[in-house]
């Protein structure tokens, strides 16, 4: 089973398209364009209707002339003063042109025609009594009337208008306004994303602290930025640096703290130390003493030797007893839990520095390794190195694996790099100190290292930085295996 944890402690999401702060602008400007694309759009629909029943009432009131033209010859039965009339009709174009005019007995006949003969009886004759019909593929318009005189019913005309020209300049309107429109619900869109996001600047400057505070300590939001905010953003940016100022203030009372800790700590063990040691060491001066004046005798030469060994031995184990209480010894074996607790134990100093840290964990559940407390402090004090050396935004790393009978544990930064001697003696080549260590705690690492029975090994990324690889024993040696040949 394999784990990595980032800094986050998120599983990895998809990414967005635009950031959090340009969000609402972007938001505001789509609704501003599809509102103002859609009335227009509604309203130019509204004005075709309203051109369509115009249309409607034009073919109307052509028919109201041509009817009362008609009427007598319908009443006389002389269809071809019928004809004539239409003739003349067409003669008289100056508005809407004719296609072509159909006149039809009562019984549904066809008595006269007149116009383009491409023209079918057949549409003329199923268009309803004072009826109305657009074609507009062909750009006609059929109007239908029924012509009544003193007896009731004589016909029907009706009437093929040519609309062509009308359509095609409804459309060419249509099309202007839709290019028009477009292009002022854009201006508008864009004018709203402008403003909106000028007003949210403050906001954006709040969203981008609040956004690196995950990989750095929070940081107060600027006070230029604080100036151009309005009321209600300004008290919220005010809350923040609020609360920003009282997390530094607790960050350093905390360490403040943990130095007083420390500082207390070690004066409690000296003065154990001081304390149990005092005893022993009147004795001793006395027998060295007692030397100096009757060291030549040899009773009391090997007396006073032997007392200087007890002595000796007691202050041995006062001191290791001492350093028992306040460093107890461990026996617990290390598991998974410990490795994972790397990460809440190396954050803070991460995001301290400003630095990235990952871990990743390819170990399974249970017991790994002897010694957990020890391999702990030397993970943790390589890893707070790693942290202290390596500039903001670089990255620190811990990768564990089991590879045969050993646990391997690679720590790596994008810092410096350890200098030669250092790495010598992490690798346990020299085992004199060399010079001031990189960070504190390399000497605890090299005194821990023993114990584990581990080993290390340094070197350099061509990139920069340092790779620590340390191999540690899945079981503890055992005695037959330390007993001397």
């Amino acid at each position: 089973m394999k784990a990595a944890t980032e800094p986050q402690d998120a599983a990895p999401r998809r990414k967005p398209v635009l950031p959090p702060a340009l969000r609402l602008p972007a938001a505001a400007g789509a609704v501003v364009f599809a509102v103002a694309v859609s009335t227009t759009q509604i309203a130019l629909h509204v004005t075709n209707r309203q051109a369509d029943r115009q249309l409607e009432q034009l073919g109307q009131v052509y028919l109201d002339g041509i009817a009362s033209s008609v009427r007598a010859g319908l009443e006389t039965g002389d269809f071809a003063d019928t004809a004539q009339r239409f003739a003349r009709a067409f003669g008289e174009q100056r508005g809407v042109a004719e296609r072509g005019l159909f006149a039809f007995a009562a019984d549904g006949r066809l008595i006269a025609r007149y116009g383009d003969a491409r023209l079918a009886e057949a549409d003329a004759a199923g268009l309803p009594p004072n009826g109305w019909r657009l074609d507009t593929e062909k750009g006609t318009a059929w109007a239908s009337r029924t012509v009544r005189g003193a007896e009731g019913e004589l016909g029907r005309v009706v009437a093929a208008l040519d609309i062509g020209p009308i359509l095609a300049a409804r459309s060419r309107l249509s099309w202007i306004v839709v290019i028009v429109d477009l292009t002022l619900a854009g201006l508008c869109s864009l004018l709203t994303w402008l403003v909106l996001h000028r007003l949210a600047a403050p906001l954006r400057a709040l969203v981008a602290q609040l956004s690196d505070g995950a990989r750095r300590t929070p940081a107060r939001v600027d006070d230029a930025v604080l100036a151009g905010a309005d009321a209600h953003s300004a008290k919220v940016i005010l809350a923040y640096n609020r609360m920003v100022e009282g997390l530094r203030e607790r960050e350093r009372l905390a360490a403040e703290l943990a130095d007083r800790e420390q500082g207390a700590a070690l004066g409690r063990l000296a003065a154990t130390i001081a304390h149990e040691v005092r005893n022993p060491l009147g004795g001793l001066g006395t027998t060295v003493s007692t030397l100096r004046r009757f060291g030549s005798d040899p009773a009391v030469r090997e007396e006073s030797l032997d007392f200087l060994d007890r002595g000796i031995a007691a202050l041995d184990h006062i001191v290791t007893s001492t350093l028992d209480i306040y460093r107890p010894e461990e026996d617990r074996c290390l598991t998974r839990r410990d490795l994972e607790d790397m990460a809440v134990l190396v954050r803070p100093a991460a995001q301290r520095h400003g630095v990235a840290f990952a871990i990743e964990l390819d170990l399974p559940e249970g017991e790994l390794a002897p010694g957990a407390g020890a391999l702990r402090q030397v993970l943790l004090n390589l890893l707070l190195n790693a942290c202290e050396a390596t500039p903001p935004g670089g990255t620190v790393g811990l990768r564990v694996w089991r590879e045969a009978e050993e646990l391997m544990c690679e720590i790596s930064d994008s810092g410096p790099g350890l200098d030669a001697s250092q790495a010598t003696r992490l690798a346990g080549k020299d085992a004199a100190p060399a010079g001031p260590a990189r960070g504190i705690g390399l000497g605890v690492v090299v005194g821990l290292l023993g114990p584990l029975d581990a080993r290390a090994s340094v070197t350099g990324r061509p990139s920069g930085g340092t790779v620590i690889r340390l191999a540690a024993p899945l079981r503890a040696r055992s005695s037959a295996a330390d007993a001397p040949a």
